[in-house]
């Protein structure tokens, strides 16, 4: 891993942070996981087609935020723990 990725995954994993502590939206972190994923696309680190698509899926729902945040938590914990896993503390 390059210096650059591990600036990408520091990103998202504080990020992933900030939603939890509801000091950002599903909406930002769904932005940023998107720009990630474009600045990570030949490599294969991490890959977040998925969370990208789901946290989609709940930015477009009608759901109230509180509830979008929970489910962006319950979608994004598993990347939290491979960021976790590759990061150095």
């Amino acid at each position: 891993m390059n210096q650059v990725e591990k600036q990408i995954l520091e990103s998202i994993f504080d990020a992933l942070d900030r939603l939890f502590d509801r000091e950002c939206k599903v909406i930002d972190v769904s932005a940023l996981l998107y720009a990630s994923e474009k600045a990570l696309i030949d490599s294969a680190i991490v890959p977040l087609d998925s969370y990208v698509a789901k946290l989609e899926k709940i930015v477009r729902s009608d759901e109230p935020e509180d509830i979008q945040r929970d489910h962006a938590l319950d979608i994004t914990n598993n990347l939290r723990v491979a960021l976790n896993e590759l990061l150095p503390i």
